[in-house]
């Protein structure tokens, strides 16, 4: 008989092996380990994107409050497409993939970051980030497939979000130290 401290001690290691071999893993419960200079978002419209950005700034305190701050930074263009992946036999798609592409614009004291590539007309350094995600669509509920797709929408935001927070703060970083 194996001692009863023994198996309580192989348990939690393989619980955590068998979760991994599983391909389980937390998306976006984590707080960033980013930490940045306050940078100002620059918000024309009222997207849920710029929300997304300035909570992902506030969260780690590189939110500034006005336009004093040494970084700026603005979302450009939010382009969403979402196409069929699948169709059933009468046409009707039954798969979808939504693709989120974010473009921004990035200043650090009022001009482009140093070293990269900067739209010389409007001044700062132009990105893109995107995030892709597949689900099934299915005819008879509309109502969860709307759900599920403004589900997906509000985790994509967030996810891309937090690639911006990590590029500005590498480019910031890169800009202090030439």
């Amino acid at each position: 008989m194996i001692p009863r401290h023994v198996v309580m001690k192989l348990t939690l290691p393989l619980c955590l092996v068998a979760l991994a071999a599983c391909g389980f893993h937390l998306r976006g419960t984590g707080q960033q380990l980013v930490q940045m200079p306050p940078v100002f978002l620059t918000s024309s419209s009222y997207r849920e994107s710029d929300f997304a950005l300035a909570d992902g700034l506030s969260q780690i305190g590189a939110l500034a409050a006005d336009r004093g701050s040494a970084g700026r930074v603005e979302l450009v263009r939010e382009q969403l497409r979402r196409r069929p992946l699948a169709t059933a036999g009468q046409g009707s798609a039954t798969h979808y993939e939504l693709r989120l592409e974010l473009t921004y614009r990035f200043y650090v004291d009022g001009k482009g970051v140093e070293g990269e590539q900067s739209n010389k007309r409007e001044g700062g350094v132009t990105r893109s980030v995107y995030a892709e995600r597949n689900y099934e669509f299915d005819v008879n509920n509309l109502a969860t497939n709307s759900q599920e797709e403004e589900l997906l929408m509000t985790e994509m935001r967030r996810e891309l979000a937090g690639q911006i927070v990590r590029q500005l703060a590498a480019m910031q970083e890169s800009s202090v130290e030439r």
